[in-house]
């Protein structure tokens, strides 16, 4: 798999920052590309965040809460997972689906461990003020910590 390694560059110092939040978030899209998708869709963000706030929820009732589809809830967690739905892609490795032990039929999802690592890096970075000049080289520090799995072969379980 190619990692590619988006680096966060730094707010030009002269110019005012106007919102905190949306450079938050900024930071927080470009900790997503730094997974190596560089086109991190919204659809795949929500699945996402969804099972970093609910670890173990039922794949169903993600469906439900983020209001998609059953068959696009599915692409996605599985993209998130060890695969693609494209067979020459690698999927993300930051989710794992297990079988409901209460119902064969339904799946229970799951942080990896490089899923852990980046949701405590999300949860860590929420929680400090954002210094657009001194913040970058932080937030590319926290990108190579999630580069550093893609560079095993970690088993997901």
């Amino acid at each position: 798999m190619v990692v590619v390694t988006v680096t966060i560059m730094a707010s030009n110092p002269t110019s005012k920052l106007t919102s905190e939040g949306a450079l938050r978030a900024f930071y927080i899209v470009e900790l997503l590309r730094s997974t190596g998708e560089r086109e991190f869709p919204a659809q795949l963000m929500s699945i996402f965040f969804w099972i970093a706030a609910h670890d173990g929820c039922r794949q169903e009732d993600l469906a439900k809460a983020c209001n998609m589809s059953t068959s696009s809830v599915s692409r996605c967690v599985t993209w998130l997972g060890p695969r693609h739905r494209i067979e020459t892609r690698s999927g993300l490795k930051l989710v794992k689906r297990e079988r409901d032990p209460s119902n064969h039929r339904a799946w229970r999802l799951f942080l990896t461990p490089k899923g852990r690592v980046f949701a405590n890096l999300l949860e860590e970075n929420a929680k400090c003020r954002i210094d657009p000049v001194t913040d970058a080289p932080r937030f590319t520090k926290a990108q190579k910590e999630i580069e550093a799995y893609d560079k095993t072969d970690e088993d997901l379980g």
